[in-house]
């Protein structure tokens, strides 16, 4: 993998000031957090929140400000929308779902039957430095206005800009990935079925999702939305 160059450090830093702008023009404030038990309590007491996912609760995985962050939306001091991330320094990353590592690390986890993880052949082997975000809510009142894609790609700039990734990914529910949000709203230019099956974190059957892209396919994104004219649209997809 290249090392990022100054045009590289400079589209980044051109996307998150885009991204910053168009919030700041809703009114809105951003910060980005490393306390992962503020996150989930904001999840915790989040309406119309489906699962607290553990990769990200500090209960449950072993969290820190050198291997994640969290961004926080607000509209006069109240939470409105937030989202996760986490770096994994790893020689296989879907072998940290087999082993529930992914979203359970700080102790192990008692479960029936395997993880049915079904990735298709044609997805590449994910190791080295890679980003995972997750712990995307929008609060009803604020959604359909475009939060639910901006921040996955402002987060995918934070995570180069600090962590220097190599890949990044995230994972949906079926009825998410049906919709298209992986790819139209989240920027993923791959979308692929990873679990079918009994999932522990649920305590039922689910069949979930992984959008991923690749460095290089990251720093393109990057030195495209760097234009001005290209980031009305992506916030339109969402």
């Amino acid at each position: 993998m290249r090392a990022l160059t100054s045009q590289d450090y400079d589209n980044i830093q051109a996307v998150i000031s885009l991204y910053l702008d168009e919030l700041d023009r809703m009114g809105l404030e951003l910060t980005v957090e490393t306390d992962m038990a503020g996150w989930a309590d904001v999840m915790r007491s989040a309406p119309k929140m489906s699962v607290l996912n553990p990769a990200f609760d500090p209960e449950e995985s072993h969290l820190h400000a050198g291997n994640s962050f969290w961004l926080r939306v607000s509209y006069e001091e109240q939470t409105v929308a937030c989202i996760a991330n986490r770096l994994y320094v790893t020689d296989d990353y879907i072998g940290l779902k087999r082993s529930l590592r992914l979203w359970y690390d700080r102790k192990p986890v008692l479960i029936s039957e395997p993880l049915n993880v079904v990735i298709p052949e044609h997805v590449p082997h994910i190791s080295g430095r890679v980003g995972h975000h997750g712990g995307l809510w929008v609060h009803p009142d604020w959604r359909g206005i475009g939060l639910a894609g901006t921040l996955p790609r402002l987060t995918r700039a934070l995570s180069m800009r600090h962590f220097d990734v190599d890949w990044h990914c995230g994972t949906v529910f079926k009825p998410l990935a049906e919709r298209g949000l992986p790819s139209k709203a989240y920027g993923y230019p791959h979308v692929d079925i990873c679990i079918d099956g009994y999932f522990p974190v649920t305590g039922q059957h689910e069949t979930i999702y992984m959008g991923w892209i690749t460095r290089p396919e990251i720093l393109n994104q990057f030195a495209e939305t760097a234009q001005p004219a290209v980031l009305e649209p992506a916030i339109a997809a969402a």
